[in-house]
Order: C-alpha cells, then structure tokens, then sequence
C-alpha cells in the first residue's frame, strides 16, 4: 500500500502533473453520454420513496442529470489501470533513477 506521506495531493496542478508523465504510454480515449442512464438518473423520487427520510412531506426535486462516460476500456491493454501503473513506475524512476528501477524491478499485483 502506498504511504500517504508520498503520495502527491490531489489538485488541478498534480492531474496536470501526471497527465504530462503517462502522455507518452496511453492512448486518448472518448467521452461519451448515454441518453437512457441519464434519463433514469433524472427520474425524480415519488413522494412515497421519501417517506420516513429527512425529505418527508417535501416537494420532490426534479434533476436534470446527464451522465458522462470516460471510455478507458478503449486503452490498449482494455483498462484504466495502465495510468496508475504508468504514473507509479516514471514516479519511482524519477525518484531512484531507471537503473534502480531496472535493477532492483518492480512487482505489482491486480484483482481485476
């Protein structure tokens, strides 16, 4: 597990940061909406659902939600994994160097 104490915060500055690391190993990949998933997300809740919640006896709201998809199945290796893989192995090359790393080698492991 990595530490907290190295890992990077999480800001605009930082995606930008790791976005420019892996550009080189990944590919661009769609953006895409899905008219039926948005449409169920922005089905307002019936006022029986909101019985016995902090909602009761209000006005159900009525969203306006449209979903966005980021297509990483569409990466070479069918995934989005390659980016924190990539991101973790240039971090560590950047910090001991590619000899260590070469070296020494890397072990990783995935679930899925």
């Amino acid at each position: 597990m990595a530490s907290l104490a190295s890992t990077p915060p999480l800001t605009r500055d930082s995606v930008i940061a790791a976005h420019q690391l892996i550009k080189p190993y990944i590919h661009l990949t769609p953006v895409q909406t899905n008219t039926t998933l948005s449409r169920l997300a922005s089905t307002p809740q019936s006022a029986d659902a909101l019985r016995g919640t902090p909602w009761e006896g209000k006005e159900p709201a009525e969203p306006n939600i449209r979903l966005w998809f980021k297509c990483e199945n569409l990466q070479r290796i069918g995934a989005f994994k390659v980016r924190g893989a990539f991101h973790a192995v240039e971090r560590l090359v950047g910090e001991v160097g590619e000899g260590q790393v070469r070296s020494r080698g890397v072990v990783t492991h995935s679930s899925g």
